[in-house]
């Protein structure tokens, strides 16, 4: 085993970091981060551009100002309280805000700790839901393959990416599997409507991953299929999740890809960007119709027990209230859709040059491509070989992606494709076109 810092080697001795071989940091050690301005990593003797915004969380760069002085100023007032008997002004107004900024039936807000529990949230609301209605036999949930909903037992469920979850199935909850829609939307259609014509008194809710599915590999679906699949569930009066987790506040050029679809789902689960990656804090957003359900004299037993110890923190709401602040504050359309025609036409540029490269998707500040590298685990050396070059990559299976900051200058965003290009110039077993 290598040498480390001290700091290094307390951190190997006491740590287990995420989706990591720990064997692996024996050679590269994890990257300690020392502080972080607008789009730059600083580490210990190196910078990076946070190239994947901090898994999907990081919207308008690290240390903004206005976000930091909230939470200043909430620390002032006080950390946390209870949201089961108590409230606060940062819940309320955040609430306030994003029932005023998501599809006009979405009026109640759950909160929770992340996307994961967003979406357990959103489960089990809906199973209690169609009991609270007289439907108990309304049981089952459907999901489609490839999507990715979370890592507790009740989100990897539903979804459907074997690498996470496979491991394990004796522990989940049998939810109905739909085919990839990124691969086949038709298929995909078709698929649901066989199945919620055959069993949707059995149904509870259909999940979903709106245009973007995430760690399943940077895939793309359309706003048409959403609208689709939401008019399938009304029609057979089933319940709609949609996880918009990574996707909400501006992600895809859209504000919510919910609203550009012109659909209201019946759960909306909403985290990362929320308080721009600063703070862990969650919202599953719900109907007035699915309320009632819950609203009754206690001894009908229609309560919904759940909850979390950081429920509605209120130092994850004042950032969060900041963070929509700031983000509504500029012209952030118009500037995602000009880094998103910077981030395609650099993209397309490398994927043309190179023939290892293929399959280019973006979407907003989103772009992704398939690399076919020769040699063992070839992406995993490219990833280790980026941070040479400045950038963090975090390939799934065979995709390498971008994940930009909506501040990403363009600038910043075309040091970052040359920086990309340096990194593949610089791949053996492959070559130029």
């Amino acid at each position: 085993m290598a040498t480390f810092s001290s700091p290094i080697q307390d951190d190997l001795a006491v740590n287990w970091h995420p989706f990591m071989q720990m064997k692996d940091f024996e050679t590269r050690p994890p990257i300690r981060i020392v502080s972080a301005k607008g789009l730059r990593l600083q580490g210990e003797d190196h910078w990076y551009y946070d190239t994947i915004s901090s898994w999907w969380c990081n919207l308008l760069g690290h240390g903004h100002p206005a976000i930091n002085e909230a939470l200043r100023h909430q620390l002032d007032q006080f950390g946390h309280i209870m949201f089961g008997n108590f409230t606060h002004d940062p819940a309320i107004q955040l609430s306030k805000r994003l029932v005023s900024i998501t599809p006009s039936q979405l009026t109640r807000v759950y909160y929770s700790d992340n996307g994961s529990t967003a979406i357990e949230v959103a489960c089990k609301m809906a199973l209690h839901y169609w009991r609270n209605k007289g439907e108990p036999q309304k049981n089952r949930l459907v999901a489609f393959d490839g999507s990715y909903h979370g890592d507790t037992i009740g989100a990897m469920s539903l979804g459907g990416v074997h690498q996470y979850n496979g491991m394990f199935g004796s522990v989940m909850f049998d939810a109905m599997s739909l085919p990839n829609p990124s691969v086949n939307e038709s298929r995909a259609l078709d698929e649901l409507h066989r199945v919620l014509q055959a069993s949707s008194h059995h149904i509870a809710a259909v999940s979903i991953e709106p245009l973007l599915m995430g760690a399943g590999g940077m895939t793309l679906t359309s706003l048409d299929f959403y609208y689709q699949v939401r008019q399938l569930t009304h029609q057979y009066n089933v319940s709609l999740i949609s996880d918009e987790v990574a996707t909400g506040f501006g992600r895809t050029g859209h504000l919510f890809v919910s609203t550009a679809a012109g659909v209201c789902p019946d759960y909306l689960c909403l985290s990362k960007a929320l308080t721009n990656g600063q703070f862990p804090l969650a919202v599953t957003m719900t109907t007035d119709e699915v309320f009632s359900a819950f609203y009754d004299d206690f001894e009908a037993g229609k309560t919904f027990y759940h909850g979390h110890t950081f429920t509605a923190n209120p130092l994850g709401c004042c950032i969060a209230n900041a963070t929509i602040d700031s983000l509504m504050a500029w012209d952030w359309a118009t500037h995602v859709a000009s880094l998103h025609d910077a981030l395609r036409q650099g993209m397309q540029a490398l994927v043309d040059d190179y023939d290892g490269l293929s399959n280019l998707r973006t979407v907003g500040t989103v772009a992704a491509m398939d690399v076919d590298l020769p040699g063992h685990r070839a992406l995993f050396h490219l990833a280790q070989r980026a941070f040479d070059h400045h950038l963090v990559l975090r390939p799934l299976g065979n995709s390498v992606y971008l994940f930009l900051p909506l501040v990403t200058t363009l600038d910043e965003c075309r040091a970052i494709l040359g920086h990309l290009r340096d990194l593949f110039r610089g791949c053996g077993g492959w070559h130029q076109s």
